[in-house]
């Protein structure tokens, strides 16, 4: 990060020092970004650059916060999605029959040479548990999977950071 921040400022026969710091109207948001993925990575505003290549980088900031934008919608419609699958998979639990997939109910019939598929098997036949604690343990399930899906995108975009990693325990 410091060899590309020392690259943008471009001084000649210039060493900083440990106490070298850069002002944020240097960044395209006023502030850095720990995302290297980001446009505020390294510091782009300078006097020494041109106004296309001032405009060329803003024009990458927006495309970043778009996809940035689109990740978190494509996250959230996946969280919605499985919650609205659950809440079916409980509705049909309760009520005893299937959803077919045009809407329609229809009525479980029990075959004498169906094979039991362990993974279908409802959890209310096999526990002891209450509908609403298994409603407390899916919500838990879908709040880790959120949490997972988070670090791994900090993971896929090399940003995690030692203080990250007591969270995993």
């Amino acid at each position: 990060k410091r060899r590309l921040w020392l690259a943008a400022i471009n001084r000649k026969e210039w060493q900083p020092s440990k106490y070298t710091r850069i002002c944020s109207e240097h960044f395209l948001q006023g502030q850095k970004s720990d995302n290297p993925l980001s446009p505020n990575y390294v510091p782009s505003v300078f006097a020494h650059i041109k106004s296309p290549a001032k405009r060329r980088a803003l024009g990458s900031l927006k495309k970043y916060e778009a996809r940035q934008a689109m990740k978190k919608k494509k996250r959230e419609e996946s969280s919605r999605h499985e919650a609205a699958r659950s809440l079916l998979n409980l509705s049909a639990e309760v009520s005893g029959s299937v959803f077919v997939a045009d809407g329609e109910e229809t009525e479980k019939e029990p075959a004498n040479n169906d094979i039991i598929d362990n993974s279908k098997c409802d959890a209310m036949c096999q526990t002891e548990l209450t509908s609403e604690n298994i409603r407390s343990l899916q919500f838990e399930c879908q709040q880790l999977r959120d949490k997972t899906f988070a670090l791994q995108e900090k993971l896929n975009s090399d940003i995690l950071e030692q203080k990250d990693l007591p969270e995993l325990h």
